[in-house]
């Protein structure tokens, strides 16, 4: 199954009423099980377009559709958000649960097994009646992912899920997602302002322009995921980033230029 993104534009109406162009014109594909991380400066359009393809959003004009599904079967998409959003009063065993009660009907007899099965696959056994609250950040935002893959996600979508976190606690959790990807293989979108964490996860790296953000380059890193850590690479992995750093930090002085020549 893929996910194609066909002729997006997304515009929003600011306080003065002034339409304000954020995406034009994006046409991208995403293969099975592919991990696609989208990057581009601030304000460039890449949580909007993660929340179209959540369907919490509209396009303005174009389309997201799944492509290749299976007849009568509709396809289901998890997003974890940067802010876990667990919800205080459950433990993770029942946030984790929250995402089977809002998901496609898993019979309830089935929910303890797929439960456990998530809970050990993020590392979490042991802390099933634990609170938010006597968790640490790493792991309330492993209890988000365990429940956006509870249900069996066709698309997982992410939006800088670690960019709370400190550097040690990020640096471990990408290592932990690249584990756990390699585990479930899904179809994943991810959203990230961190330039490294993009080239050591994704297939591919879309590089947005400033707003209206449209496509302008998108790169594709042959090095298999779990070797990208390997000094022999290092060369080429730098290489990546500093084409991302040289997009980015150009279309974020011309967009200061621009503020400063209009204010």
């Amino acid at each position: 199954m893929k996910l194609e993104i066909k002729d997006v534009h997304k515009s929003f109406i600011d306080n003065r009423g002034k339409v304000l162009p954020v995406l034009e014109d994006i046409n991208l594909t995403l293969q099975e099980e592919e991990f696609v991380a989208l990057v581009g400066p601030s304000g460039c359009g890449k949580s909007t377009l993660l929340n179209i393809c959540a369907g919490l959003l509209s396009p303005a004009r174009g389309s997201v559709v799944f492509t290749g599904a299976e007849a009568g079967r509709e396809p289901v998409s998890s997003i974890v958000f940067q802010d876990t959003g667990l919800m205080p009063w459950r433990n993770v065993y029942e946030n984790i649960a929250f995402g089977l009660e809002a998901g496609r009907g898993l019979p309830k007899k089935e929910w303890a097994e797929r439960i456990a099965h998530y809970v050990g696959l993020v590392g979490l056994t042991g802390f099933e009646k634990a609170y938010p609250h006597q968790l640490s950040g790493g792991m309330r935002q492993r209890v988000g992912i365990a429940r956006a893959l509870v249900v069996s996600p066709d698309l997982l979508l992410m939006d800088e899920p670690f960019s709370a976190l400190d550097a040690q606690t990020r640096m471990i959790m990408q290592e932990e997602l690249v584990a756990l990807w390699e585990k479930t293989r899904l179809t994943t979108l991810y959203v990230t302002h961190n330039i490294q964490e993009a080239v050591m996860l994704a297939d591919r790296v879309v590089l947005l322009s400033r707003r209206p953000g449209k496509i302008r380059q998108i790169l594709t890193i042959p090095i298999p995921r779990s070797e990208r850590e390997a000094p022999e690479y290092s060369a080429e992995i730098a290489g990546f980033v500093r084409v991302i750093w040289e997009h980015i930090s150009k279309d974020a002085r011309a967009a200061l230029q621009e503020v400063a020549e209009n204010g």
